[in-house]
């Protein structure tokens, strides 16, 4: 009988044990995310010396690896704006960042008032009965809160330069097209503070959703896309996108929703962490092999995933160590 005790108990020692150690890793996980804001963290990988083309289909190979965010099913416009948009753009003065209008709701009132805007038309990749088979739908990325009456403005249009307005509330245009040798129709286009914002999205969908190039609709292929991979956009087009990101370079908005969009779908856009990405793809560096800003590695705030490999990483080297002493 005693043998018997001896073992249960040695059982339930081990169990305890088990018990703890899977407490101290949860509060050291979770003491880790509240005070490490940023760590370093290899995610560029494999794109050196690449250069057009083959750069953005390697970018495409690694951040199309994402989390599905569902835009339609079992969601509401209320739930993203409580639970993404709060967290990807929330103004330091305390509202909701709206790139299409000069409205600042501190919360979410309705769908009257308030939008989730896709940056690139979902219409441009497919029929409205199928928009939540698409990774792209739910793109936080491409992805905006926004003012009811300027997304009803913008609809399906393509990015442009308005002479005369036929909508104009002051931050946002539509009307039509000036732009030289551009599409003639109408056009939405953006202030000028958010225009190298409204770039850098077009930049990261081509790239991002390069699989869906043979696939794109009318809608956008008359406009402003072109089918295959390379170049992805039409000549006038990828002109004016180009000259738009030279001239509103990357903010500490766009850096600070980045790295929340991160938290969330788990990829980054890539035009923002590296701008001279562009140049490389398409710009004045396309013939140029491309070289990554430090090592690949990038400044962020860690997710769990991200913790574990740095935990293992460095429980492996002290092994080594140890061995090798």
């Amino acid at each position: 009988m005693a043998k018997k005790r001896k073992k249960k108990r040695s059982k339930k020692k081990g169990g305890s044990l088990k018990k703890k150690f899977l407490l101290l890793f949860s509060v050291v996980t979770i003491v880790t995310l509240y005070f490490v804001k940023d760590i370093q963290v290899d995610y560029y990988k494999n794109q050196d010396g690449l250069t057009g083309p083959a750069l953005k289909t390697a970018m495409h190979d690694l951040i199309r690896k994402h989390k599905y965010l569902n835009f339609d099913q079992n969601t509401t416009a209320r739930y993203w704006w409580d639970n993404y948009f709060i967290k990807t753009d929330w103004h330091p003065d305390g509202y909701y960042w709206d790139m299409y209008s000069s409205e600042k709701h501190n919360k979410y009132v309705d769908g009257s008032k308030q939008s989730r805007e896709h940056c690139m038309p979902r219409s441009w990749w497919g029929k409205s009965a199928s928009y939540s088979s698409y990774d792209a739908n739910g793109d936080l990325f491409n992805l905006f809160p926004s003012d009811y009456n300027a997304n009803q403005a913008k609809s399906n249009l393509p990015l442009g330069e308005v002479g005369i307005a036929r909508f104009d509330n002051g931050v946002s245009k539509v009307g039509t097209n000036t732009y030289p040798l551009g599409y003639r129709g109408q056009v939405f286009e953006p202030a000028d503070e958010y225009k190298g914002d409204f770039a850098r999205v077009y930049f990261y969908m081509v790239t991002c959703y390069e699989d869906y190039s043979y696939d794109w609709r009318t809608d956008g292929l008359k406009t402003m896309l072109s089918q295959g991979p390379y170049p992805g956009f039409q000549p006038w087009a990828l002109e004016m996108l180009l000259k738009w990101h030279r001239n509103d370079p990357v903010s500490e908005k766009e850096i600070e929703r980045n790295n929340a969009v991160y938290q969330i779908q788990e990829n980054r856009n890539p035009f923002i962490d590296s701008p001279d990405l562009a140049e490389y793809i398409w710009g004045v560096k396309k013939e140029e092999p491309f070289k990554i800003d430090n090592q690949g590695q990038v400044l962020k705030q860690p997710t769990i995933k991200d913790l574990a490999l740095l935990y293992f990483n460095r429980i492996v080297n002290v092994i080594l160590s140890f061995l090798v002493k």
